[in-house]
């Protein structure tokens, strides 16, 4: 049986909702760096932000049905956003955005080895 929101202990069930407010927060982030780039909203714009955040929706499902697999992929995915943000943070003019973006990595990777620390303990 898969554990739902009702029968999730509060432990887990915090860190899943940390790891999703993470998640979107990288979206909406990307979708913001992608409008800076460009600033009318066209096509090309809409491509890059899809490209930038194709990985993460691949495994959104199952961080929403709470899948360990799933969850395991996408701690190591987030891994290359968070040197994408230590990339940009070294840029001077974009250091703040790199620091969000580093921000952001850096709870969903937590949130979710914990989360998959709590799934994988012994019941």
């Amino acid at each position: 049986m898969k554990p739902t929101e009702s029968n999730l202990e509060p432990k887990m069930a915090s860190y899943r909702w940390t790891a999703l407010a993470c998640l979107y927060g990288l979206i909406l982030f990307f979708a913001y760096l992608s409008y800076q780039a460009l600033p009318s909203p066209n096509l090309t714009s809409l491509f890059i932000w899809l490209v930038q955040i194709l990985p993460l929706l691949l495994f959104a499902p199952g961080l929403h049905l709470n899948i360990a697999r799933a969850n395991i992929w996408l701690s190591f995915i987030v891994l290359l956003y968070f040197v994408h943000g230590v990339l940009v943070a070294f840029d001077t003019e974009r250091t703040i955005l790199g620091l969000i973006e580093i921000s952001l990595c850096v709870g969903l990777f937590s949130s979710l080895v914990l989360l998959v620390k709590k799934q994988q303990a012994p019941q």
